[in-house]
């Protein structure tokens, strides 16, 4: 992974485009990793939910964060992911046990400061 000066900041080279890592005309690399938590973890979930053989379909994934704005430095206090998943009436119960297993899974996830509190969510439609 390559990383150039682009005309407002950095971008990540890719061949389908580059990204840029600038918050005014991208994602800030702050937005860029809550972003990879949050697929990082609906890989996951997918994972354990097909091992589990639940019907389902992942309709939406929000996140949220927190930094803390006290600190000098601006750091990662928390990232919330809510899953949106269609799933039938008698799996929801499963589903929702199988949270706990995604940070868990989640390389990206487990890479961060163990300080940054990870919230996972599950909202049946």
């Amino acid at each position: 992974m390559d990383l150039v000066r682009g005309k407002h900041g950095f971008d990540v080279i890719h061949e389908n485009g580059n990204w840029q890592l600038n918050r005014d005309t991208g994602f800030s690399p702050t937005q860029a990793t809550v972003a990879a938590v949050a697929a990082c973890s609906g890989y996951v979930y997918d994972s354990i939910l097909e091992k589990k053989r639940i019907d389902y379909t992942i309709e939406n994934i929000h996140v949220t964060f927190e930094q803390d704005q006290e600190a000098v430095i601006h750091v990662l206090k928390k990232i919330e992911v809510t899953f949106t998943l269609k799933v039938a009436d008698a799996d929801q119960i499963k589903a929702e046990k199988a949270l706990h297993l995604v940070k868990k899974s989640c390389p990206v996830a487990m890479s961060l400061d163990p300080k940054i509190e990870i919230i996972e969510k599950v909202i049946f439609s």
